[in-house]
């Protein structure tokens, strides 16, 4: 793990560095758009988007707190790990955060990215949204109703030891659903699944879909069980 001395900057510089700006508008979030649908943009995985920066500073109170770097899947925190992700938490579980993402180009992520810590990105942005769920609610913009599809199989670090995530996958990969529509399928508690919809929409796994809830039932569960107890051994080996 890579440990340097930890130095707060201010971000006022990199509002006027030219690299980014040299960018198609497209590629970049909008400044207006809410944190969670910055951070959404950022991670997804959009082909029609192929000039899009991979790295991005997470700023509060006018400092970068962490910086992403997609293309490796890295969160690096600027102050020990524990302090940011504690203030991330806290930050995340209220309605509107108090953060912005800022997209920059490798190179000044290579100038100015201050490393604490070193993580794995999705993972923690994933432990995050669980663990920022205070209320008893979805983050916004998700409302109660909202039905939630995956566009692709979560790491798999994340769904280790966590079998009603994996459940929770295996009906949401095939048809999108409702936290309701979930807590019926799969008789799991409604706080659960609101928590897994949070991490899973915070990490842009989740994509949310129209129409009404047509739950089907899963198939047979002893598949399903074979499928966790197979993939359980894989990654201990």
């Amino acid at each position: 793990m890579l440990m340097v001395r930890f130095r707060r900057h201010p971000f006022d510089d990199l509002e006027a560095r030219p690299a980014p700006l040299s960018m198609p508008a497209a590629t970049l979030p909008a400044a207006a758009l809410p944190f969670v649908q910055q951070l959404r943009i950022h991670l997804a995985n959009d082909t029609a988007m192929p000039r899009r920066s991979a790295y991005a500073a997470v700023i509060h109170d006018d400092t970068a707190v962490c910086w992403l770097d997609t293309k490796n899947d890295r969160m690096m925190t600027t102050a020990p790990a524990p302090i940011t992700l504690t203030l991330l938490r806290k930050l995340l579980a209220e309605e509107q955060p108090a953060l912005s993402l800022a997209p920059v180009t490798q190179e000044v992520f290579e100038q100015r990215a201050v490393v604490s810590s070193n993580l794995a990105l999705r993972p923690t942005l994933w432990n995050i949204a669980l663990a920022a769920t205070r209320l008893d609610r979805l983050m916004l913009p998700l409302q109660m109703d909202a039905k939630l599809r995956l566009r692709r199989w979560p790491d798999f670090r994340i769904l280790a030891h966590r079998h009603d995530h994996f459940r929770l996958c295996a009906l949401l990969i095939k048809q999108g659903a409702s936290v309701q529509a979930c807590c019926d399928i799969l008789d799991l508690p409604q706080r659960q699944v609101q928590s897994f919809f949070n991490a899973a929409f915070l990490t842009a796994y989740a994509f949310p879909v129209m129409g009404s809830d047509a739950p089907v039932r899963p198939s047979p569960t002893d598949g399903l069980v074979n499928l966790w107890r197979q993939l359980r051994i894989r990654w201990s080996a």
